[in-house]
C-alpha cells in the first residue's frame, strides 16, 4: 500500500490523468480477456483464495470484476456518484458480515493485478505499474474500510 507521502504526491500529479492512463492500459491489456488471465493467476496464489471462489460462477464474477475495475478508475474522481455507489455495494458485500474478505487478501489481489498488467499490457512500464497500484489502492482502501 502506498505511504501517505506517496499518495499525496500521486494526488498532486493529477489523479484523473493517472486513472486515464491506467484505463488505457486496461484496454491494451485486453479488457475482459485481461480479467480472465487475472483470475487464472489469482487462483494460483493460495488455497485460501481458491476456497473463496469454490461456489462462484467465474464467468459472472469476471463480468462483475470488469465493471468494478472501470468503476475503480472513475472512483478516483470523488464526484462520480455511479462509481461510488458501485464500490459501496462491493464494500458491503465483501464485509465481514457477508463474504468476509479479510483486508489482507486485497494485498495479494492487488499484487496479482499488477503482475497481470505487466504480463498483458505490451506498453507496461514501472511508472505505469505504479500508477495502477495507486489508482487501484484508492478503490481497494475504500472497500477495505468497510470490513
Amino acid at each position: 500500500m502506498p505511504s501517505k507521502h506517496e499518495m499525496a504526491k500521486f494526488l498532486t500529479m493529477g489523479i484523473q490523468e493517472k486513472a486515464k492512463h491506467v484505463h488505457e492500459s486496461y484496454i491494451r491489456a485486453g479488457g475482459r480477456s485481461f480479467v480472465a488471465v487475472f483470475y487464472n493467476n489469482l487462483m494460483q496464489t493460495s488455497e485460501d483464495i481458491r476456497k473463496k471462489f469454490e461456489h462462484i460462477d467465474l464467468e459472472s464474477q469476471a463480468d462483475a470484476l470488469a465493471r468494478a475495475i472501470i468503476m475503480s478508475f472513475l472512483f478516483v474522481d470523488h464526484n462520480h456518484q455511479t462509481a461510488t455507489k458501485s464500490l459501496d455495494k462491493i464494500r458491503e458485500s465483501h464485509s465481514r458480515h457477508n463474504l468476509n474478505i479479510a483486508p489482507e487478501l486485497y494485498d495479494t489481489w492487488l499484487a496479482c493485478m499488477i503482475e497481470t498488467v505487466a504480463a498483458c499490457d505490451p506498453q507496461a512500464t514501472e511508472e505505469l505499474l505504479t500508477d495502477w497500484h495507486a489508482v487501484m489502492s484508492i478503490a481497494i482502501n475504500h472497500i477495505r474500510e468497510g470490513y
